[in-house]
């Protein structure tokens, strides 16, 4: 007798059921998003995301964060945080510009002292400041008297209105483009050519 006959019958049964088996789908994976519940956009680009959001300061209490994220990344950068209640410091975000994976803004941070500051002291620091979104790093930071416009190229050079200067930066360093009447909403970047108008006059010039 062939005692091996039920032995391959088996065997091939098995491998037909096992063949018959739909194949295991394949999670497909997440979507990269910058959405955040709560969040408030600040401003936004096809590349990227700026929001406020709850966040964790640095001794762990709870702050208002500025949040930028990178559409293509998803990965969310906290750029500055700001109104902790027990802070030491007050700190004020504005000129929020967005170029490629880039973002700038200017900061105002007022010493503790306040109103009770002696008069002949400002309290007042004044920054600009530049993110890389894909990177997540800080790749400027700049102090400066007070802000009134900002502009920003997609490749990280910036360019900022405090007093009657115009200022950059880029990677040729720091500088001072023009001096005068200048007004702030004629300051614009687009690539890498920042335009603005002195006395009725529009100029230019390229950052690097």
């Amino acid at each position: 007798m062939n005692t091996r006959f039920p032995t391959v019958l088996a065997a091939s049964l098995a491998i037909l059921l096992v063949g018959s088996l739909p194949a295991a789908v394949a999670k497909p994976k997440s979507k990269p998003t910058c959405a955040k519940k709560g969040s408030k956009t600040v401003v936004k680009s096809r590349d990227a995301r700026v929001f406020t959001a709850t966040v964790r300061d640095e001794d762990g209490s709870k702050a208002t964060g500025l949040v930028g994220c990178l559409y293509s990344k998803g990965v969310k950068t906290v750029l500055a945080t700001y109104g902790s209640e027990d802070a030491v410091v007050a700190g004020a975000v504005a000129h929020i510009r967005l170029a490629g994976r880039y973002v700038a803004y200017s900061t105002r941070t007022t010493a503790s002292c306040k109103a009770s500051c002696p008069p002949d002291i400002d309290p007042n620091t004044y920054s600009v400041r530049v993110h890389d979104l894909q990177r997540r790093r800080r790749v400027r930071l700049l102090t400066t008297g007070e802000v009134s416009a900002v502009a920003l190229t997609q490749r990280g050079g910036v360019a900022w209105l405090s007093g009657n200067q115009l200022l950059a930066a880029d990677g040729a360093g720091r500088r001072t483009l023009d001096a005068g009447t200048i007004a702030g909403s004629s300051l614009r970047a687009e690539v890498s050519i920042v335009s603005w108008v002195r006395d009725g006059v529009e100029r230019f010039t390229r950052l690097r």
